[in-house]
């Protein structure tokens, strides 16, 4: 671990990396500097393997947040990084964008998901939970 105090892990599709690093620099920003956020693109430098980096990230983090899009949904990589935070035992938040719950994994279809609209009040859950509140 670095610094933070509680570590959030954010599985997305590569064709959301845009909306996936504004929800991480609000989590961020929200907390600082006591919560980071695990973002391939920040967290894997080159010549790092991706999939153990991917592993260690889900292993240390406290939270683990999916970005389900119609990108992500369907996606291997996505689907396999939930399942391992599921078989950790993380708490799972699923925030949707543009899909419904019967679009959801069914693995995911049993947690309450936020709309990426509402992405605030994860924020404010989010605080909450951690008592990070301000």
């Amino acid at each position: 671990r670095k610094f933070a105090d509680y570590r959030v892990f954010l599985s997305h599709s590569h064709k959301d990396r845009w909306i996936a690093r504004q929800c991480a620099r609000l989590i961020e920003e929200a907390a600082k500097p006591r919560v980071e956020v695990f973002f391939d693109e920040k967290d894997i430098e080159g010549g790092q393997s991706i999939p153990d980096s991917i592993r260690t990230g889900i292993e240390e983090c406290d939270e683990f947040v999916v970005l389900l899009s119609r990108y992500s949904k369907d996606r291997p990589w996505v689907l396999i990084e939930v399942g391992a935070a599921w078989g950790l035992r993380k708490p799972i938040v699923a925030i949707i964008d543009k899909i419904g719950p019967k679009e959801m994994p069914d693995i995911l279809s049993l947690y309450k998901a936020i709309d990426l609209n509402d992405f605030d009040q994860y924020i404010s859950q989010f605080l909450k939970r951690t008592k990070m509140v301000r």
